[in-house]
């Protein structure tokens, strides 16, 4: 018992008191210790995983009935990330990159009263003839 007593909190160093094996004194330190003793490449995971999440979000607010167009600039405010996305549909000589169900095009319209191209992306719910399997392989000359 006298070992038990010198044991200390691996977070916060506070006593311990009750089962041997104890190695924090309550939830909130354990948790604590695990965040910070994550590995480097699990941080990675998890932050591509918010803004997984993020662009999806995103996308499903400006395309409430399934399809909508919208200006590229608006994405980049709202924090959209292009360089994030969990699948891809080539479809045409164009291809869709998705975040889950919801996915988008790079567009490029011609503007006649600014005189420039305008930037645009085409969002889209994911459809049932999207569903078969991809292989890249295909598109290989």
């Amino acid at each position: 018992m006298e070992n038990f007593a010198l044991k200390k909190c691996l977070t916060c160093g506070k006593a311990l008191t009750g089962r041997l094996d104890k190695k924090y004194c309550d939830d909130q330190c354990r948790s604590s210790y695990n965040n910070r003793s994550r590995k480097s490449h699990e941080k990675r995971i998890l932050e591509t995983y918010r803004k997984l999440r993020r662009n999806r979000t995103i996308l499903k607010s400006l395309c409430p009935t399934g399809k909508a167009t919208v200006r590229k600039e608006f994405l980049i405010e709202m924090e959209f990330d292009f360089s994030i996305f969990t699948s891809i549909f080539p479809s045409k000589g164009n291809v869709y990159y998705f975040s889950h169900e919801y996915g988008y095009m790079p567009l490029v319209e011609k503007s006649i009263t600014e005189g420039r191209p305008i930037q645009k992306v085409l969002i889209i719910q994911r459809q049932i003839f999207m569903e078969k399997s991809f292989d890249p392989w295909k598109f290989l000359k």
